[in-house]
């Protein structure tokens, strides 16, 4: 199992009108949208408003050769985030219906990442995590961190 499903060959962003299209629902529908590209990767800043908790920030990072991406936000940890905080939305090995693909488009990740932050934020009040789970067991002193 890992981290970042999905390797290509070259970066789609690197494809303007592709990369646009990815883009476009997304900049009409989110607050403080920003996109930084790099040698290593594509990031996005954002902005979103997490239901009766308020708004968060967010970064999504899309590593150069990868579609899964890396999302980063701020607020209250959770059982359900990695060792370097980045949020564990889905398991890697379940069907395209249970989890972000790149065909779903960038509006439908940003809704994952939402409904996830809320359930941290409900996790934090109230000690209950809304939905289906994996069971996560402690990690190795040492070893790698793999998705989850």
């Amino acid at each position: 199992m890992t981290r970042r499903k999905g390797r290509r060959s070259s970066p789609w962003y690197g494809n303007e009108r592709q990369r646009l299209q990815f883009e476009w629902r997304v900049r009409a529908s989110v607050r403080e949208f920003r996109k930084r590209q790099s040698a290593s990767g594509l990031a996005y800043d954002l902005v979103v408003d997490v239901p009766h908790y308020g708004p968060r920030e967010v970064t999504i990072f899309f590593e150069r050769g990868f579609v899964s991406p890396v999302v980063n936000a701020d607020g209250p940890r959770s059982k359900h985030r990695f060792d370097d905080g980045s949020l564990c939305m889905w398991y890697p090995d379940d069907p395209d219906s249970r989890r972000w693909v790149f065909k779903d488009g960038l509006l439908a990740l940003v809704g994952t990442i939402a409904r996830h932050l809320f359930k941290e934020a409900w996790w934090d009040e109230t000690g209950e995590w809304l939905g289906p789970e994996v069971a996560h067991e402690p990690k190795a002193q040492g070893s790698k961190m793999e998705d989850e």
